[in-house]
């Protein structure tokens, strides 16, 4: 499977590896290609039915593989807007395309979120590193 190292132009981080491209007054969400990475199969995605108000840090989805199971957080408080139809046909587009093509749902951010509980690319980066480091 050839994977696309392509990633949205606003995308910012949590800790637990999801990503937010802020496009106005949405923003759309998948998991990072660090988190991803080794997985060959997505088996399936369940969702959690949000509905109204989620909190940050809610869990919005499940993306299940043969052997893990990866919650997908709202990375910031946000209406849920849908899912990305797309994956309808092609689950594994989450893995082909992680921090473009593939994210999982959109969201609208509530007026007054904090951006400051989000990590630039750098700063998810060194995140990333350090985690690696003190393996």
């Amino acid at each position: 499977m050839k994977i696309s190292t392509i990633s949205r132009p606003r995308i910012n981080f949590t800790d637990n590896h999801e990503w937010i491209d802020l496009n106005g007054s949405v923003g759309f969400v998948g998991v990072s290609a660090h988190r991803l990475k080794g997985i060959k199969n997505i088996v399936n995605i369940i969702w959690h039915n949000p509905k109204g108000i989620i909190e940050k840090g809610a869990i919005i989805a499940e993306i299940h593989t043969a052997d893990q199971i990866i919650p997908v957080h709202a990375p910031v408080g946000c209406k849920y807007l849908g899912r990305n139809q797309k994956l309808s046909g092609n689950l594994n587009l989450v893995l082909e395309s992680p921090q473009d093509n593939g994210w999982i749902f959109f969201v609208t951010p509530l007026k007054f979120y904090n951006q400051e509980s989000l990590l630039s690319p750098e700063n998810y980066q060194k995140l990333i590193r350090s985690k690696v480091a003190n393996q």
